[in-house]
C-alpha cells in the first residue's frame, strides 16, 4: 500500500530555520564560534552546578568520589563562567585543546606504527603518511588557532544546509507524519 503524501509545513519550517542558519554561519564564521563557546560555558556552569549540589546531597563526604565530585564541580562553575565572559578565551582553549590532541594521537600512532605492518606495505605506508599529516595539521592549529574557529563554523554551515535541504524536499514529496 503506498503512503499517503500531503505537504508537511513543519517540514517546510524546519528546513527554512536551518538554512537560515547555515547562512549565518557562513557569513558570519566568529559569530558562530562564539556562540559555541558560550553554549560550553552555560553546560559547563550547569554542569558544574549539579556536582556541587550533588555533594552536598550525599550524606557520607569521606570518600574521595563525592570529594571529587565537589572539586570538579567548583573548577567546571570557574571555568563555564570565564567561557561565558571570555567566549574568545574558550575559543583558543578549544583550538589548543584539539591541536593538542592530534599531535598526542600522531605521536602515539607514529610510535605503535609497527603494530600496523602485518596489513601490508601499502596500509603501512598510508599509516605513516596520515599520522605525519595529523601531526602537521596539530601543529598548525597549534600556531594558527583560528584556524579551528573558521573551519568548525563551516561544518557546522554544511551539516545545517543539508538538514534544511532535505527537510524542505520532505515537505513537498515525503510522509506527513515525518519531520
Amino acid at each position: 500500500m503506498a503512503e499517503k503524501k500531503s505537504f508537511n509545513w513543519i517540514s517546510l519550517l524546519v528546513g527554512i530555520v536551518l538554512i537560515v542558519g547555515s547562512i549565518f554561519a557562513f557569513m558570519n564564521p566568529v559569530a558562530t564560534f562564539l556562540t559555541l563557546a558560550i553554549m560550553l560555558g552555560i553546560v559547563a556552569v550547569v554542569r558544574g552546578l549539579m556536582l556541587i549540589i550533588a555533594f552536598f546531597r550525599v550524606n557520607d563526604r569521606t570518600t574521595v568520589k563525592v570529594w571529587f565530585f565537589l572539586i570538579v564541580g567548583i573548577l567546571l562553575t570557574i571555568l563555564g563562567v570565564i567561557f561565558l565572559f571570555r567566549p574568545a578565551f574558550a575559543a583558543v582553549v578549544f583550538a589548543i585543546m584539539v591541536a593538542v590532541w592530534f599531535i598526542v594521537d600522531a605521536i602515539n600512532n607514529l610510535i605503535n606504527i609497527d603494530r600496523i605492518k602485518p596489513a601490508g606495505k601499502g596500509i603501512y605506508f598510508l599509516s605513516i603518511v596520515l599520522n605525519l599529516l595529523l601531526l602537521v595539521g596539530g601543529i598548525i592549529i597549534a600556531l594558527h588557532p583560528w584556524i579551528v574557529g573558521i573551519s568548525i563554523p563551516i561544518i557546522i554551515g554544511m551539516a545545517l544546509m543539508a538538514s534544511g535541504i532535505q527537510h524542505l524536499v520532505m515537505a513537498f514529496f515525503g510522509p506527513r507524519d515525518l519531520v
